[in-house]
């Protein structure tokens, strides 16, 4: 559902917070090298993001990312997705979550640990098994996409070779 989703959406919009906006960062980079339509949502304060998502509406997708402790800028960014008619794609510990009640799509992963900081390996399985479901439905696409990049890459020297 959640790729379905992705496929489907015209804008794809891309945010955590705090400890969980480097996992938003990792889907919106691997997301930003095959779709033209995604927005990585800096959450600086809450009036900027809103600002950065005004336009969100039913065509478009939120993929918001929020664990223990929640972000209320996230939850608040999900219920005004969900109120402009947007689908919500969520990454979450549990269904007792409060951006789960907002989520069209609710994907939940272990994030905790026995320390101060959580682990995100889980979270970062699912967004691994995303990308590799999303290739695999678009792979002629993705491909003719790659071969172009792979030409300005070599072009401009972005990376070093052997």
């Amino acid at each position: 559902m959640a790729v379905d989703s992705i496929l489907s959406a015209k804008n794809i919009y891309v945010m955590g917070a705090r400890s969980t906006e480097a996992l938003a960062s990792i889907l919106n980079y691997n997301l930003s090298l095959i779709f033209d339509h995604v927005k990585f949502i800096k959450p600086t304060s809450t009036a900027e993001v809103f600002e950065q998502m005004f336009s969100i509406g039913e065509s478009d997708l939120l993929i918001a990312f929020s664990f223990p402790r929640y972000s209320s800028k996230t939850v608040s960014a999900v219920k005004y997705a969900r109120q402009n008619g947007a689908s919500v794609v969520v990454f979450t510990d549990s269904e007792n979550s409060p951006l789960a009640e907002h989520a069209t799509c609710l994907l939940t992963a272990q994030s905790d640990m026995a320390s101060f900081m959580d682990s995100f390996v889980a979270p970062i399985s699912i967004i691994n098994a995303i990308i590799v479901e999303i290739t695999q439905r678009r792979e002629v696409e993705i491909t003719e996409r790659f071969d172009r990049l792979e030409k300005v890459w070599d072009e401009f020297e972005v990376y070093t070779k052997r």
